[in-house]
């Protein structure tokens, strides 16, 4: 039996077709144990938990004790809120291996309190032994981090997230600097200079109104999309997809990432109707569109503010919630997360060029489509939240009710992002002084930011 091509949908994000090829499998009558953990695998993908647990569980039938489908098992689990039965699981498998990083960050994302003495130990042999790879060293400087500020001793929480976050970066390089490049040369310079062709054949997709929450990272955006996805209007979410990005790479990709690339001549060249093609399949293969009229559905690859006018081509009812807060707020509290796959969150100076770009681009936009852009202000939200729910419900074309506010009661309510525990909170009223000790990060680029020097 050849799993290759399931294998390669699954690495290639094709989730919807993956499932198709494993389901297949499955009605063949084929016995293999493997068939579980894939189906886990893209339920988990498409937000399908409760199916995902199921097929984790059934691969676990046959072999109890693997670390790589527990582990899978305990994310599902968490995800839909059991936090009690993820933890159990992470403990066992420190039980199975104390040399595994893994599960004592997983518990770290669960409660810093799940961590005990004995962990730390634990941890600590683990990074002295320097028998682990790049990525968990990573973790290890995370964990430490989160315990010293726990202890409040903010220079040894920075030192350990510095650790961190050149580790991080340094795991997938190659990646990372390809990425870089992207953002900082490409689509930050041609942004508002894309040309367009195949426009006339490509049909508008009128009946489509996706809502795409837009901005940076840790201002809100997992709170938005909860309180959307709570309508009675069954608004479906894809959460952070990337789906836009993808299918402008496939485009831009093999013109940019070549020895011969020369920025100077380099025209940001968009076929529009195999964009529209590209971008419908993958949502398609998502499960967020259906054939029926006035289609909802929220994306929230906070990215797209670069994406804006590319995405208003192919949705011309496409509507944005641009959410933010303080931005030095921002700055501290990115560096402070895991977020891995954004290469530009591993630098205090990367961020702020990032934030300095994104700023740019947003004001552009928001000059260009005000009527299509509304701005979200967290520390305001957190303040006014019924009477922001309801403008944003409003704006969304979308009935509102108040107990929308209340998401964090919703059975179904799934995140798999670091705000996994908050959304299952009532809304918390913004903390003004959470990030006073770290402000001196910023000292040595306050005359080169104006933004800065005026928050």
């Amino acid at each position: 039996m050849n799993f290759l091509e399931g294998q390669k949908l699954v690495k290639q994000k094709e989730y919807g077709k993956a499932l198709n090829f494993f389901l297949n499998l499955q009605k063949e009558g084929i016995k293999n144990k493997d068939i579980y953990f894939y189906l886990g695998l893209i339920y988990s993908e498409l937000n399908n938990f409760n199916k995902s647990i199921l097929n984790y569980n059934e691969y676990l039938v046959n072999d109890p004790d693997s670390k790589s489908a527990l582990f899978n098992l305990a994310i599902a689990k968490q995800s839909i809120g059991e936090i009690s039965t993820a933890k159990n699981i992470y403990l066992k498998l420190i039980d199975l291996d104390t040399s595994n990083i893994r599960p004592y960050f997983a518990l770290l994302m669960l409660d810093i309190n799940f961590l005990t003495d004995e962990h730390y130990q634990y941890i600590a042999e683990v990074e002295k032994s320097g028998k682990i790879s790049l990525y968990e060293k990573s973790l290890v400087y995370f964990i430490l981090a989160k315990k010293e500020k726990k202890n409040k001793d903010y220079e040894k929480e920075i030192n350990n997230l510095r650790n961190f976050n050149i580790n991080s970066f340094n795991t997938n390089y190659a990646y990372n600097q390809s990425a870089q490049f992207y953002y900082n040369k490409i689509i930050n310079n041609f942004y508002n200079k894309i040309q367009f062709i195949n426009n006339k054949d490509a049909i508008k997709n009128e009946k489509y109104s996706p809502v795409f929450i837009i901005g940076l990272p840790r201002s809100g955006s997992t709170l938005l999309e909860s309180i959307l996805t709570s309508s009675d209007e069954g608004v479906k979410t894809c959460s952070e997809s990337h789906v836009i990005n993808m299918s402008i790479l496939e485009q831009v990709g093999p013109k940019i990432y070549t020895k011969e690339f020369d920025s100077s001549k380099f025209i940001f060249e968009i076929d529009q109707l195999k964009l529209k093609n590209s971008i419908l399949e993958r949502y398609n293969n998502l499960n967020v569109t259906k054939k029926n009229s006035n289609i909802k559905f929220v994306d929230k690859s906070l990215e797209n503010f670069f994406n804006i006018e590319i995405i208003i081509k192919i949705f011309p009812n496409a509507r944005f919630l641009h959410t933010f807060r303080n931005p030095i707020d921002s700055v501290i509290s990115i560096y402070q997360s895991m977020l891995p796959e954004l290469a530009w969150t591993h630098s205090i100076k990367n961020i702020l060029d990032y934030i300095d770009n994104y700023k740019q681009v947003i004001n552009h936009f928001k000059i260009k489509y005000p009527e299509k852009i509304m701005d979200i202000d967290l520390q305001k939200f957190t303040h006014a939240a019924e009477e922001t729910g309801n403008k944003i419900y409003e704006f969304c074309d979308l009935k509102w009710n108040e107990k929308y506010l209340e998401f964090y009661k919703r059975d179904d309510l799934y995140s798999k992002t670091i705000s996994f525990n908050q959304i299952r909170q009532k809304i918390s009223i913004y903390d003004l002084k959470k990030y006073e000790p770290y402000f001196g990060l910023l000292d040595e680029y306050k005359n080169k930011y104006k933004w800065i020097k005026n928050t």
